[in-house]
């Protein structure tokens, strides 16, 4: 009978050792036992489901999606442009807190108590507002007023039980807080305590507006980040503020930091509240004042009056009342979005309406330091009048003594060297006197009044420089073939010589072709009447001293040929000397004739070209003057910037009227 048992047993243990215990890379468990193998599959599984369904999914993970309430998907989405498009003119700290003020239909308020240069006073008010009168002191309360506990450098109080000290404790940027207080959990707050720094004895004397609204709406809270101690300053954005101070003395100095901070909307202002602890004053009612008087020691004995004993509950009554903290519950109260009504919280409503008026203010006073960036930079109307005054001036000159440059030029004693008859022993100088004329004839005034213009038009913060209009092409090569190693030295100065080019897309054949265009650098505008003056003395040198020798070379020929052909004349007509010489004569003439004719007609065609050429560079040298004046009078903005900024001001405009949409 026992055997039975026995290997009953042994099956059940085999059973538990298959169903636990297996290889999961073998095929055996999952081949055999088919019956067992399902049953402990389901039962596996629906264990899954329950833990899993018992896991709560975390809202902060990377790839979460946001559950946006969808009456406010339209201002969240258009709030999300703002951050894309105008995060430059926007605290990203307090826009991330109005975006999360949408991400919830019951959203978190975050109020900051905030002592003038310590935190006594503060983390006392802020005590006296959580504390439950009808429960003994907790441990919070110890921490909180304990002045060594590690909240030296603010605080973030919220609702909840204190973590297990046995525990490891999460690290954060802020340390957190944990109080069980009904205030808390009613008006779903939390509380930043931490400190704002006064105006310096500088900054008094300044008299003007140093501080922003930053400072108290979104404080920065210094982390200790290293053994050392090293601080670094974390924004902490909140709703609203209260500002606490201690004595007349912290109320004349919060008094003058408030008054020198810049509040760019009236929002900011209007969530900054002001109280003095003022021990033994009897406070009244604050209703419409602007800053609330409380006694905390006052308050403090009334507490823990209620505290020692029930029966002390009118005395505690008494003092909280005369106390002054009543004030501070409901300013507390009336700051939470769960006290608000309306399609949207009163809290985050003023957020994000404070966010876009900035955001506005911002983008007008960057539209108008840019105006006033290029206003500073163009010239003036009186300056602008001037050089027009003297580019006309320029003009007219220049005008007059291209005319009368070439006229005494071909009327000179230096010119008549190159008559036409004087060719036969002068057509060696054409260059050289050439070269005289054009040099002290062509524009030398007009280029020293360049230089003197260039230093006037540098004193009105213009330069005078010149963009060539044709710019050279080289075609590009197929390939490059280094027969022999070139010197490291050649090839840098080569490098340096030779003009910089740009590819460029040509199409001259009906097939487009990639070819190296220079690039037309700009060059000081008084070098163009030299290095144009240059140029027609190549042009004129080659052209005058291949038309004179071709002159000189053909009247020869047609000399030598009627020299012959009177020659035969006389040989064929015996003794006919007048024949011959006739032919001679109108032959020597005709060649003459056809000299003095072309040779004119050259130098005719120089003279025309020498003046067309100046008028031309005249006129253009004029319109790029007139040109750099216009350029320089203009308020010229970037394009890439003012595009930008358009687009942040139609993401405000969207989210604004986004939000009037919810009122």
């Amino acid at each position: 009978m026992k055997r039975p048992s026995r290997s009953r047993s042994h099956r059940q243990l085999e059973l538990v050792v298959d169903s636990f215990f297996f290889c999961p890379s073998c095929t055996i468990w999952r081949t055999g036992r088919p019956g067992l193998r399902s049953g402990f599959l389901r039962r596996a599984l629906s264990t899954t489901r329950r833990n899993s369904a018992a896991i709560p999914t975390s809202h902060t993970a990377v790839n979460a999606t946001k559950n946006v309430p969808a009456r406010y998907k339209p201002l969240h989405e258009a709030l999300g442009e703002v951050w894309k498009k105008a995060s430059a003119q926007v605290n990203l700290s307090r826009l991330q807190l109005a975006l999360q003020g949408l991400e919830s239909e019951t959203p978190a308020t975050r109020v900051a108590v905030l002592g003038l240069n310590v935190q006594d006073t503060a983390r006392r008010v802020v005590r006296l507002l959580l504390a439950d009168a009808l429960e003994d002191e907790g441990s919070w309360e110890k921490q909180i007023l304990d002045p060594g506990a590690a909240f030296s450098h603010g605080l973030v109080i919220r609702y909840g039980r204190p973590p297990n000290p046995n525990l490891p404790q999460p690290r954060t940027s802020t340390p957190v807080l944990y109080v069980p207080s009904d205030v808390l959990l009613r008006n779903n707050v939390e509380v930043l305590v931490s400190t704002i720094q006064g105006l310096g004895n500088g900054e008094l004397l300044q008299g003007a507006h140093t501080v922003t609204a930053d400072a108290f709406l979104s404080p920065s809270v210094g982390t200790p980040t290293a053994a050392s101690g090293r601080q670094v300053a974390i924004s902490q954005p909140v709703h609203s503020t209260l500002l606490v101070t201690n004595g007349l003395g912290e109320l004349m100095a919060a008094a003058e930091l408030l008054a020198s901070t810049n509040f760019v909307a009236p929002e900011d202002r209007r969530s900054v509240q002001s109280v003095v602890n003022l021990e033994g004053t009897k406070t009244t009612a604050a209703h419409g004042r602007q800053v609330l008087i409380v006694d905390a020691t006052k308050a403090e004995e009334g507490l823990a009056a209620i505290r020692r004993s029930v029966t002390e509950a009118r005395t505690y009554e008494h003092k909280w009342i005369d106390s002054g903290l009543p004030s501070l519950t409901t300013w507390l109260t009336s700051s939470s979005a769960a006290r608000s009504e309306g399609p949207i919280p009163a809290t985050v409503k003023t957020l994000i309406s404070s966010v876009l008026t900035n955001a506005t203010r911002n983008l007008q006073a960057q539209a108008a330091l840019e105006k006033r960036s290029n206003a500073a930079r163009s010239i003036n109307y009186t300056t602008k009048a001037t050089l027009e005054d003297l580019i006309e001036e320029f003009s007219r000159n220049a005008h007059q003594e291209l005319q009368s440059g070439l006229s005494s030029a071909w009327g000179s004693r230096n010119w008549r060297k190159l008559a036409w008859y004087k060719l036969f022993w002068r057509v060696d100088d054409v260059g050289l006197i050439i070269t005289d004329l054009i040099t002290n004839a062509w524009l030398p005034r007009t280029e020293r009044a360049v230089y003197e213009l260039s230093g006037r038009f540098s004193q009105a913060g213009i330069s005078l420089m010149d963009v060539p209009q044709n710019g050279n092409t080289v075609a590009l090569p197929e390939t490059e073939k280094i027969e022999e190693p070139t010197q490291v030295l050649q090839a840098q100065a080569g490098v340096a010589t030779e003009p910089a080019v740009e590819p460029v897309l040509v199409n001259r054949t009906g097939r487009t072709e990639i070819e190296m265009a220079a690039i037309a650098r700009p060059v000081p505008l008084s070098s163009s009447i030299s290095a144009i003056r240059a140029t027609q003395i190549d042009r004129a040198i080659t052209s005058l001293t291949s038309t004179a020798q071709q002159i000189v070379l053909k009247t020869l020929s047609l000399t030598g040929l009627s020299a012959g052909l009177s020659g035969l004349t006389y040989v064929s007509v015996a003794g006919s000397m007048y024949e011959a010489g006739t032919i001679v004569a109108l032959g020597t003439a005709y060649a003459l004739w056809r000299m003095q004719s072309d040779w004119l007609n050259a130098t005719k065609t120089l003279e025309t070209a020498l003046h067309e050429e100046g008028k031309t560079l005249i006129r253009r040298m004029v319109g790029r003057m007139r040109d750099l004046v216009e350029q320089g009078s203009k308020v010229v903005e970037d394009e890439v910037e003012v595009h930008t900024r358009r687009e942040a001001e139609d993401a405000v405009l969207r989210a604004k009227e986004e939000l009037e949409r919810l009122k």
